[in-house]
C-alpha cells in the first residue's frame, strides 16, 4: 500500500474514517472526501503521525460538476489515482407509507448515482494507472429489512451496476470489486427504527482491513465480491 494514491468517499465517519486511517497507516496517500469539512479536518489532524497522508476534500458527490472537478483535483493533488473507493452512503429508513418519494430518490442519489458519476469521472485516471475500484455495498443488497426499502434498492442496484462495469472496465485494465459487509457498528443505526446490539456487529476497523486486502491483491487475481460477516454468521 505504500505510496498508493487512493480517493476515498464517505471518509468523515464510520467505515470511511477507519479506512482512511488504516490506509494512511499502511503508507497510502488518501484524498478523503465527504461533505463535513470539520470532520475531515479532524481526520487529517489525527492522521499526521502516520506514514501516509490524508488530504481532506469537501464535495457534493451527487453533483456531476463537483465530481468531475474532484477527479481533476485528485489527479493534481496525488499525481495520479491508483484506487477509487466508493464508500459514501446514507439512507432514509421508514415504512412504505411514511417514505416520501423524495427520500427514496435522495437515498439512490448518494448510494447509486454518486458511484456512477465517480467511476465515470475517474475511469481515465484509473486506466492510466491500471487501478482499482472498490464499491462498498451492504448485506442489504441481498437481504430485505422492514423500513429499508430505499437503502436495499440502492445497494442492490450498486451491485448490479458493479457487475456490469467490472466487465466493461476490465479490458481497460481497471479492476472493480464489491465489498459487502454485514451489520457494521456505525452511527447509521441511530437513524433506523428499533433497538440494535452494535456490540455483536463488525467494527468499522475490520471492514477497513478487508478493504486494504482488496487493494493490496496481486493483479493476477480478481475478487468480484468479498462478503464480511460477524463471527456468529448472523447479518
Amino acid at each position: 500500500m505504500a505510496g498508493k494514491r487512493v480517493v476515498l468517499t464517505g471518509a468523515s465517519r464510520g467505515i470511511g474514517r477507519a479506512a482512511a486511517l488504516r490506509l494512511a497507516r499502511a503508507g497510502a496517500q488518501v484524498l478523503a472526501v465527504a461533505r463535513d469539512a470539520e470532520a475531515l479536518a479532524s481526520l487529517a489532524f489525527e492522521s499526521k503521525p502516520l506514514p501516509g497522508q490524508v488530504f481532506p476534500h469537501s464535495c457534493d458527490l451527487t453533483s456531476e460538476g463537483e465530481v468531475e472537478a474532484l477527479a481533476e483535483v485528485a489527479a493534481r493533488r496525488l499525481g495520479g489515482v491508483d484506487a477509487l473507493v466508493n464508500n459514501a452512503g446514507a439512507g432514509v429508513f421508514r415504512e412504505l407509507e411514511k417514505l416520501a418519494p423524495g427520500d427514496f430518490e435522495a437515498t439512490l442519489a448518494i448510494c447509486l448515482k454518486a458511484p456512477f458519476l465517480l467511476i465515470r469521472a475517474f475511469a481515465p485516471h484509473l486506466e492510466a494507472s491500471g487501478g482499482d475500484v472498490v464499491n462498498i455495498s451492504s448485506i442489504c443488497a441481498v437481504t430485505g429489512f422492514p423500513g429499508a426499502a430505499a437503502y436495499c434498492a440502492a445497494k442492490a442496484g450498486l451491485e448490479g451496476m458493479s457487475r456490469a462495469l467490472a466487465e466493461e472496465l476490465r479490458p481497460r485494465g481497471i479492476r472493480l470489486s464489491v465489498l459487502r459487509p454485514g451489520a457494521t457498528a456505525t452511527g447509521m443505526w441511530k437513524d433506523i427504527p428499533g433497538e440494535f446490539d452494535t456490540g455483536r456487529m463488525i467494527p468499522p476497523e475490520l471492514v477497513a482491513e478487508s478493504l486494504e486486502f482488496l487493494l493490496s491483491q496481486s493483479r493476477r487475481v480478481w475478487t468480484e465480491t468479498m462478503v464480511v460477516l460477524p463471527p456468529d454468521g448472523r447479518i
